[in-house]
């Protein structure tokens, strides 16, 4: 009689373990295709073209007083209507610049293009066109660096990702997104930019160059 009852026991608490597991992994999946809280990144007609001309006075070297500021607004005006679709693989992406050098990136990708890319490829081809056309939510956060090898750049180190509301780990962003994709995490700059600080608000980029001469 013991032993039987030793037996329900485990049975019970393996349903109760599999019923978990199962209700996680729903509300997991569920979570995946909600929308995080956007805050909307504000700007303007002239942030844009403003940020543009900044970007290639930086590339042909005549920053005025050797330093470039982007603004928040300048980086997504700049990003939302001058920078090729082909190098920001997130639409409708919200930049924020934030303390100590981070810098959030949240934007949509459709599913089929982030199921391909993933190892759970196998599914997409059992799911319907409709939904493979559903946009989703990719939160990353970063940490900015610059790295002088093999020539300047501006790497963004992912620390902390999430797809719709649920959090995953890192490494998940190398899963979901091709290489091309991943440019985004590493910012060519010129030969010049001798440091690069991430500020809330905006971005101090400062050259070797001296000042023009007036």
């Amino acid at each position: 009689m013991r032993l039987g009852c030793g037996g329900c026991l485990s049975t019970v608490i393996t349903l109760a373990a599999v019923g978990l597991l199962v209700a996680g992994t729903g509300w997991a999946v569920m979570r995946t295709f909600q929308a995080p809280a956007v805050e909307p990144a504000p700007f303007g007609p002239d942030d844009g073209p403003r940020a543009q001309r900044k970007i290639v006075d930086l590339a042909r070297g005549r920053p005025r007083g050797g330093v470039v500021v982007l603004s928040e607004a300048e980086v997504n005006a700049f990003v939302s209507r001058h920078l090729d679709p082909a190098d920001m693989p997130l639409r409708e992406a919200v930049i924020r610049l934030r303390d100590a050098g981070v810098i959030d990136i949240t934007g949509t990708l459709p599913l089929d293009r982030l199921l391909h890319e993933s190892p759970l490829a196998s599914i997409a081809d059992a799911l319907p066109s409709r939904w493979l056309a559903r946009p989703v939510w990719l939160t990353i956060s970063t940490r900015a660096r610059m790295t002088t090898e093999p020539r300047p750049a501006l790497r963004l180190d992912a620390r902390r990702v999430a797809i719709g509301r649920q959090r995953v780990p890192a490494v998940v962003l190398r899963l979901v997104l091709d290489p091309a994709s991943l440019r985004l995490t590493r910012i060519a700059l010129p030969p010049d930019v001798r440091t690069v600080r991430v500020e809330r608000g905006r971005v101090i980029i400062q050259t070797t160059l001296p000042p023009p001469r007036t």
